[in-house]
């Protein structure tokens, strides 16, 4: 009998046998079993496959040296996405700025941005098509995907994650002992491995299939009259000029694949201007310390990194992909709708802000008045609504995987509890060691309806009957006290 088999077995004697102290079983044997999302779907280690899916034509983007993609990689980052263990109040996930149907950014200012509420707020960055960003954040402070999960993990006003908690948490789930094994090896949990795994579930979020891009690939329809007289506009040099910087990575050509529509350069355009905080609040982002000028009250913009006057106001370039989902706009989220936005453009932008009226000293000389009619600036509007990509924000390779959970043979285990057989014809038994008593259980569909509700009394163990249920995933949530747990469970009559 080979080696495969005898462990194997042996973990199916210790399950048969010590159900009720599962956790107990070692990180050697754990490494064996298989993820199962919430959502019913398994996803084994598929070593070689590779999760980052580029629609035809675009350019391999650069991945790190040290952290290479991988499908287990990408599955372990997807599921720390959402998973609130990592956060100081236990309820806070990456997800909850980053929401999926504001491609993932969160449709609004960031209330006190660096978790300082003396300091100006800025829009959550939408997340997509990173791997082909060279900087990262509206002043370019972070450089790289794996250093900016490391920083939300542990700062104020993102996380603020207790990491030896929620390490210990982590790597108390046998759940994460496989994602972490299938992933490096073993089942240590470190920021590092935590940041890599993040960092490349977030480069193989790719956004490419917008009417723009099906036009491109030969889609003549794809684009309405009024969208493709936006388009010509849009990249008319000599007209709007607006893909002089809202191009690809340098190229502004109209009918280039991966279109990323930022330059990754900043400017201060005068479009949106940050307002005016109290300098006994502690004044602007750094702005102490740099050289006095009229512009002392603001969000120093890239100046608060590079501490040149220079770059005060000044804002990376935003991707427009996506653009009509995700306002409202501006590094701080004061333009309420794209129609404004390109309004402004049209005036050539502020030349003056505050109410004391004060000159914008360095606004980019290529920021001038357009003069585009009301019909121009209706198309020009169409074509940008136009590079919305809806089948991103709902393809479920990025969506809430739900619970952790791992399945030994059709013992399904999460949290501590565990649950078999999956997929369950109706009736099922669950262990339940840490909850004992009165027990609320509830069976949720996913689309978040509470579908069949129970109280029952536990001894550690339930036998449950299900009623005449549909056939799919659903997640049965326990809840003893203020104690609640989740687990994924698949009905298959």
């Amino acid at each position: 009998m080979s080696k495969v088999r005898v462990v194997r077995s042996t973990v199916q004697r210790f399950i048969s046998v010590h159900r009720a102290r599962f956790l107990a079983l070692p990180a050697a044997l754990i490494a064996i079993v298989s993820l199962v999302a919430f959502r019913g779907t398994p996803m084994h280690s598929t070593s070689g496959v590779n999760p980052l899916v580029l629609p035809a034509g675009w350019p391999m983007p650069m991945v790190p040296a040290d952290n290479p993609i991988t499908q287990e990689k990408f599955v372990l980052g997807r599921q720390l996405f959402y998973e609130t263990a990592l956060s100081g109040d236990g309820k806070t996930s990456c997800a909850t700025c980053h929401n999926s149907y504001k491609s993932f950014a969160a449709g609004g200012a960031h209330a006190g941005a660096f978790g300082d509420s003396s300091r100006p707020a800025r829009t959550v960055p939408r997340l997509m098509n990173l791997a082909y960003d060279t900087t990262l954040t509206w002043d370019g402070h972070i450089h790289t995907l794996e250093e900016q999960a490391t920083i939300a993990i542990q700062k104020k006003g993102d996380l603020l994650g207790d990491t030896a908690a929620s390490f210990a948490e982590l790597q108390n789930n046998p759940a994460y002992a496989v994602l972490f094994t299938q992933a490096f090896g073993d089942a240590q949990v470190t920021m590092d491995r935590i940041a890599k795994a993040i960092a490349t579930f977030e480069r193989c979020m790719i956004s490419g299939n917008s009417p723009y891009d099906r036009y491109l690939a030969g889609n003549s329809a794809a684009l309405s009259a009024s969208a493709l007289r936006g388009m010509q506009l849009f990249f008319d040099t000599t007209k709007t000029n607006c893909s002089e910087c809202h191009n690809n990575m340098g190229s502004q050509s109209s009918n280039t694949f991966g279109q990323i529509f930022s330059d990754n350069n900043y400017y201060r355009t005068g479009t949106f201007e940050p307002n005016p905080i109290d300098i006994k609040r502690g004044g602007g982002y750094g702005f102490d310390t740099l050289p006095q000028d009229t512009n002392r009250f603001l969000d120093a913009g890239r100046a608060a990194v590079t501490r040149d006057s220079s770059d005060v106001g000044k804002f990376r370039t935003p991707s427009l992909r996506n653009v009509a989902m995700i306002g409202p706009y501006g590094a701080d989220g004061t333009v309420p709708t794209l129609a404004q936005v390109i309004a402004n453009y049209n005036r050539g932008g502020n030349d003056m802000f505050g109410s004391d009226s004060m000159q914008i000293f360095n606004k980019d000389p290529r920021i001038k008045a357009l003069n585009l009619d009301s019909s121009q600036l209706q198309d020009l509007e169409a074509f940008l609504e136009d590079l919305s990509d809806y089948t991103y924000i709902s393809d479920q390779r990025f969506q809430d995987p739900g619970v952790a959970a791992v399945t030994i043979d059709n013992h399904i285990i999460a949290q501590d509890l565990s649950f078999y057989p999956n997929p369950c014809p109706g009736t099922a038994t669950l262990e339940c060691p840490g909850m004992t008593g009165e027990v609320r259980l509830q069976l949720v569909a996913e689309n978040g309806e509470t579908v069949w509700q129970q109280t029952m009394h536990s001894d550690g163990r339930l036998a449950i009957q299900f009623p005449d249920l549909a056939n799919g995933s659903y997640r049965l949530v326990l809840a003893s006290g203020a104690d609640e747990k989740t687990i994924p469970i698949v009905l298959q009559r």
